[in-house]
């Protein structure tokens, strides 16, 4: 009896060892979770500052995971501002004075909209196996979901990135984050992004309620959550152009 138990540890032990992931594995797969050809969402942002909130709504597409996305703002005060994200390059109109502006520079770095979501944050689109040494740290429980917590950090000869270093915790059974920090080369936590509520859509796993903390600002929290989600939907025709923009 005690050799045939030894024998089956053995066994179980190799079969955990042979069919672990990697972390480049993991990351593929929670790519391949969220990646669709085009995208619907609709949502709100939930904006705290001290004892001030501010409530924005807006309405969207995104297209090749969010290469290239249109978003406009319905809530009362913002009706009628519109984002449009085509790869690195971001612009938004206002109605009020009919104007189409490119957002670079210096002002990537401030929130939209106000929130704790910044321009930056919206036009990154890193390839993470190409810019980042990915590495899986250990397999730890957050909010009682067993997760692959992975490190990334910045390859040496790779300079234009948003952030240096990021910490994922990805849940095990549904490959989509859950918690991210966001950290400066000096070690500073900047960002940190809580997944609080995960939906279904067809085949895959979406994290619909996101709080967004800017670790640099005091009394200021973000919640964005999407009420509604398609994916692989027929897009308005010309909807990622600046012309579409001033409809």
């Amino acid at each position: 009896m005690k050799r045939i138990n030894m024998f089956l540890l053995i066994i179980l032990l190799f079969s955990s060892t042979a069919f672990a992931l990697t972390a480049q594995e993991i990351i593929d797969r929670v790519d391949e979770n969220s990646i669709a050809s085009n995208q619907f969402f609709n949502g709100r942002m939930e904006i705290n500052k001290g004892k001030r909130t501010l409530i924005k709504e807006f309405v969207g597409y995104g297209q090749d995971n969010e290469e290239s996305f249109f978003m406009e703002f319905t809530n009362a005060e913002d009706v009628g501002v519109k984002y449009l994200k085509i790869a690195d390059e971001l612009w938004i109109y206002f109605p009020d004075a009919d104007d189409i502006m490119k957002i670079s520079g210096s002002m990537l770095k401030q929130g939209m909209m106000g929130s704790d979501l910044s321009y930056e944050d919206m036009v990154r689109m890193e390839d993470l196996s190409e810019k980042y040494d990915v590495e899986l740290l250990e397999e730890e429980e957050y909010d009682g979901v067993e997760c692959y917590k992975i490190q990334l950090t910045a390859k040496p000869d790779v300079k234009d990135v948003t952030y240096y270093r990021e910490i994922m915790w990805v849940e095990k059974d549904k490959f989509v984050m859950r918690k991210v920090e966001l950290y400066a080369k000096s070690g500073r936590l900047l960002k940190e992004m809580l997944v609080e509520k995960v939906i279904q859509v067809g085949k895959r796993y979406f994290g619909s309620k996101i709080i967004i903390t800017d670790k640099k600002k005091k009394n200021s929290i973000t919640t964005m959550e999407f009420t509604e989600v398609k994916f692989d939907v027929k897009l308005p025709e010309g909807i990622f152009t600046r012309e579409y923009l001033k409809r």
